[in-house]
């Protein structure tokens, strides 16, 4: 039975310490049914910027990608 969970893969790219550092992140990220994208993209957002040990509102987002990760 399909519970309605999809896995999704997604990519971040972040310019930060005021222009001088890119990054780019991916990974894998299990989405419950009724999560929006929106939902999705702020928890990947901050797990990233947490990563990195950026602040929040020092970064900025050049690239966001978010795609079923079945083919």
């Amino acid at each position: 039975m399909n519970s309605g969970v999809r896995e999704y893969h997604w990519v971040l790219t972040l310019q930060y310490d005021n222009g001088r550092q890119l990054a780019t992140r991916e990974g894998l990220l299990t989405v419950q049914p009724g999560m929006t994208r929106q939902q999705a993209y702020l928890g990947i957002h901050q797990a990233v910027c947490a990563d990195l040990r950026i602040q929040d509102g020092r970064c900025v987002v050049t690239h966001f990608s978010l795609a079923p990760n079945q083919l």
